[in-house]
């Protein structure tokens, strides 16, 4: 996730599975919505890169309720290209994992969603 933020898209698809989803569709921003595969991560990294001139994520919390997936929970700190305007959310992504690599990246509005869509209610 910290590879994605600093725009280093590269070392992101790395990890990533070719077919992998990035499911951005709980988000309120503009891009909402869902990629599949490699050239789709690279094109809603690009949109990104173009849209905001600063992007930062600082994880708060990792947890690993299994083998194959990983919470991250954290925030993220954006400022738009052209209008200056600073930003920050918080907020949570699910990584599901299969033979080391990410197949699916599903951003959640909290913690708590994110923790109830792994069974892990508090």
């Amino acid at each position: 996730m910290r590879r994605f933020v600093e725009q280093d898209i590269d070392a992101v698809l790395a990890d990533i599975d070719p077919d992998a989803l990035l499911d951005w569709s709980n988000s309120d921003a503009p891009d909402s919505g869902v990629y599949k595969g490699h050239e789709r991560w690279r094109a809603f990294a690009r949109g990104r890169d173009e849209a905001l001139g600063e992007r930062r994520f600082d994880a708060d919390e990792v947890i690993v309720p299994t083998a194959d997936t990983v919470v991250i929970v954290g925030r993220i700190r954006e400022r738009g290209r052209a209008s200056g305007i600073a930003v920050e959310t918080r907020g949570a992504a699910i990584c599901t994992l299969r033979e080391g690599k990410v197949i699916c990246l599903k951003l959640y509005q909290s913690r708590d969603e994110a923790l109830k869509a792994v069974g892990l209610e508090e």
